[in-house]
């Protein structure tokens, strides 16, 4: 089915980043979004404050330095020398 959504700016950066690194077009990456919130909510009853307490803790330099890149103007550009 084909659908129009409105999504922030910065959100669909970030997708379209995160599903090029993954190798998957930014629909794919989008469907498997939705596909595991939905999942979230049906399995165990498991909250989503539970689920993002189990995530890996980050430095708050980690953190900046993450904020820092997305928000930088050339987020688009992905250099494959950084993934080496």
């Amino acid at each position: 089915m084909k659908t129009t959504l409105n999504v922030r700016d910065d959100l669909y950066r970030r997708a379209k980043a995160e599903a090029a690194l993954q190798g998957k077009s930014v629909g794919r990456f989008l469907e498997d979004a939705i596909e595991m919130a939905l999942a979230l909510h049906a399995d165990d009853g498991q909250s989503w404050a539970e689920w993002a307490a189990a995530l890996p803790k980050l430095s708050k330099r980690a953190i900046s330095d993450l904020d820092r890149a997305c928000k930088a103007p050339d987020f688009r550009e992905i250099d494959p020398e950084m993934w080496v």
